[in-house]
């Protein structure tokens, strides 16, 4: 019963993770919404839980491992879009990680 939970949890992250990815790039390409740097970063945390849980059927034996680190990806993923909130509500002074204007110059550099 515990093993078919977690399956379960295991499964659900990885479509959640697939289904936010997918509506990003369908927002940023075909809505034209232009992202600003941290709404890229927060990217990040779904590719690697994809990665991971891809990594967790191929090698079962690390299941533990891939668990904890899971739950490590997420948390920063927690803080990350906790902070990104903050500079949104105004509640944090908006940082140079965050002005896209900025991110855009940088880029063309």
């Amino acid at each position: 019963m515990v093993k078919n939970n977690k399956n379960l949890l295991i499964k659900l992250i990885l479509l959640i993770s697939i289904i936010a990815l997918i509506s990003a790039f369908f927002i940023e390409y075909i809505l034209g919404h232009q992202p600003c740097n941290l709404c890229i970063l927060e990217r990040i945390p779904y590719f690697l839980a994809i990665i991971v849980i891809l990594l967790n059927y191929k090698f079962i034996e690390f299941e533990k491992f891939f668990i904890l680190f899971l739950t490590i990806i997420f948390l920063f993923g927690t803080v990350l879009s906790l902070y990104h909130l903050g500079i949104e509500q105004g509640l944090i002074q908006e940082s140079l990680v965050c002005d896209l204007k900025s991110g855009s110059n940088l880029l063309s550099k």
